[in-house]
């Protein structure tokens, strides 16, 4: 029985990837750096180990990763107050969630991003009231691609991990959820699907518009 539906935030039902990664490209030219795309591309929804790894990887390792970590958090939430929420929603976001929420689903979110950020986003984009449960990167010991994340929503949701689905964009959450054991659907945003994410999914879809529907079906 499905009980709860886990949702990544941002690239799922946030289009806030692209204010992510123009804050890096901007902070990173600030300190000398040019940060290129493939390692934005690589370090989406990751956790900061595994990200300073892949910006060292491609611009070296004097590549001051915490003081642009820090110099950038001031300019994305900065980014975040100037978009109006109608365009930092992804479409159908609004719609999935109520759907969802009137069908009696349980309601996760699973974020890299910190707590605190992540709630004032989504309070700023409108979608905070629908979520019973947020678990973020602060709030577990490993972060995505480990499954910490999607296990702990599953248990703050009272669900086992049978008794969910994921629904994220990013390998990250695909490798995630796939070692929590929690079937996956897939939305690519700013990273196209391979063969390993599509294998290891329970479909791959263009938008959120299935996804109320896909989960019916599940059940």
């Amino acid at each position: 029985m499905l009980k709860t539906v886990i949702f990544d935030v941002d690239g799922t039902l946030l289009d806030s990837e692209k204010i992510f990664m123009e804050a890096w490209v901007k902070v990173g030219a600030e300190y000398g750096y040019e940060v290129p795309l493939q390692a934005l591309l690589e370090t989406r929804a990751v956790n900061s180990a595994v990200a300073e790894k892949v910006f060292k990887k491609y611009c070296g390792e004097d590549f001051p990763y915490d003081a642009i970590v820090r110099s950038r958090k001031d300019l994305v939430e900065q980014m975040f107050d100037e978009t109006e929420p109608e365009f930092l929603c992804k479409p159908y976001a609004m719609q999935t969630l109520q759907q969802l929420h009137e069908k009696g689903y349980t309601i996760a979110a699973a974020s890299s991003t910190h707590y605190e950020n992540t709630c004032r986003h989504l309070r700023h984009a409108g979608l905070y009231d629908f979520f019973d449960v947020i678990v973020c990167g602060d709030m577990v010991e490993h972060g995505k691609p480990e499954p910490d994340i999607f296990l702990k929503a599953a248990h703050l949701s009272g669900a086992e991990a049978s008794e969910c689905v994921v629904v994220g964009d990013t390998p990250a959450d695909v490798l995630g959820a796939s070692a929590a054991k929690i079937p996956v659907i897939l939305i690519p945003d700013k990273v196209p699907a391979n063969d390993k994410t599509t294998a290891l999914s329970l479909c791959v879809l263009r938008d959120l518009s299935e996804v109320s529907q896909i989960i019916e079906e599940i059940k």
